[in-house]
């Protein structure tokens, strides 16, 4: 197993990653390692602890997207 994701089992999502280690979650993001780790100490994205490895559910990292979507509004334009 690739030691930065672990993957699902179902045929519906077969190779697509369920977790990912902060190095990888962080490139998805588009953000440093360093704010990643600062937003999970905030609580602001959940985390995974398994043994000594943090790792980031994909869905909560697009979660976490979608809440901090923006949009322009005539009132905050």
């Amino acid at each position: 197993m690739d030691s930065s994701t672990f993957y699902r089992a179902d045929d519906a999502d077969a190779g697509e990653p369920l977790a990912l280690r902060p190095r990888v979650a962080a490139k998805k993001l588009g953000i440093s390692e360093s704010t990643l780790d600062r937003l999970r100490k905030t609580g602001r994205i959940p985390f995974v602890k398994l043994g000594g490895a943090t790792l980031y559910r994909v869905a909560s990292l697009d979660a976490f997207l979608l809440e901090s979507e923006q949009r322009i509004t005539p009132d905050t334009a």
